[in-house]
C-alpha cells in the first residue's frame, strides 16, 4: 500500500515562506532524517504500534541519547575507555547490544533524530497520563 502525502499551507510547513525557511525544509539533514525515520518503519516494522506494544516511554529517548552521546565522544575526541564508541553507553541504552549501530558523527546525529522523532510520535500516541503529558 502507497500512502499519498498531503500538505497544506497551515503552520508550521505553509509559514516557511523565507528562502532560509525553506532551503531548511528542502535540506540534505532534514531529508536524512525523513528517510531515517522511514527506513526504522517500513524497513524495521518500527511503526508507531510497533514502538507503543515493544518500548517503555523512556525508551526512544534513551537511544537517542546514546547516539547523542557517541557523537560527542567522536567530535571531542574522547577516549575514556568506560565510553567507547563501538559499544553502546550501558547508561543509556536500552535494548540487546547487538542493536547498536554506530556509524560516524552525522549519521549518528541523524540516528538520534529518528530516535527522538519516533519517541514525539510515541508520546502522541500514548494514553494520557501525568507521565507522558505533565
Amino acid at each position: 500500500m502507497i500512502a499519498a502525502l498531503h500538505t497544506s499551507l497551515d503552520a508550521p510547513i505553509g509559514e516557511a515562506a523565507s528562502f532560509a525557511a525553506a532551503r531548511i525544509l528542502t535540506g540534505e539533514a532534514l531529508r536524512s532524517i525523513v528517510g531515517a525515520r522511514m527506513k526504522q518503519v517500513d524497513g524495521d516494522g518500527r511503526t508507531i504500534d510497533r514502538d507503543q506494544q515493544t518500548n517503555e516511554a523512556p525508551d526512544l529517548p534513551l537511544a537517542a541519547a546514546s547516539y547523542l552521546n557517541a557523537v560527542i565522544d567522536q567530535l571531542t575526541g574522547t577516549t575514556d575507555e568506560r565510553r567507547d564508541v563501538s559499544k553502546p553507553d550501558l547508561m543509556t541504552w536500552p535494548w540487546d547490544v547487538q542493536a547498536w549501530k554506530p556509524e560516524d558523527p552525522r549519521e549518528n546525529l541523524v540516528k538520534a533524530a529518528a530516535l527522538i522523532w519516533a519517541a514525539i510520535d510515541w508520546l502522541d500516541h500514548a494514553p494520557v497520563t501525568e507521565a507522558t503529558h505533565g
